[in-house]
């Protein structure tokens, strides 16, 4: 085993046999999460009344979808397979997971503080975010 550094990284990687080990998900699971993030996100804001909006659900969901994505992407780079562990404190989720959710919920707070309901107060904008955020994290824990 034999530890290397590349330029602008903050990560170790590690290599054996001159093969790079680094975490990264099969495409497939990356896919899959992010189908049943935008679902649940989806059923999170059509469950609640005030936000059974067409245009916030769908943007709630394409948020999400991006927070998703951008959160695996910057896993991926940043090699974080020690954040993937459950902790029991937690209720057994995991740093990952968390992390999904406050991305859901900062992409889409600003989608929708910024473009779909600028004129909504703000109550109900970070309340639809929070939605937003929940679902993330409820579909990464088991993900």
């Amino acid at each position: 085993m034999r530890r290397c550094r590349r330029l602008c990284s903050i990560a170790q990687r590690t290599t054996f046999g001159g093969v790079e080990n680094i975490y990264a998900p099969p495409l497939w699971l990356i896919v899959l999460g992010a189908v049943l993030t935008a679902l649940a996100v989806a059923v999170f804001l059509y469950a609640w009344p005030p936000s059974r909006d067409r245009r916030r659900i769908v943007v709630g969901a394409v948020a999400a979808v991006a927070a998703f994505l951008t959160w695996r992407v910057a896993l991926i780079i940043a090699n974080g397979a020690n954040l993937d562990v459950d902790y029991p404190v937690l209720l057994g989720l995991s740093f990952e997971d968390i992390g999904s959710g406050v991305m859901a919920f900062l992409f889409a707070a600003l989608a929708f503080g910024l473009g779909a309901d600028r004129a909504q107060p703000a109550q109900l904008v970070v309340k639809c975010a929070a939605l937003v955020g929940g679902g993330a994290i409820l579909v990464d824990r088991f993900v």
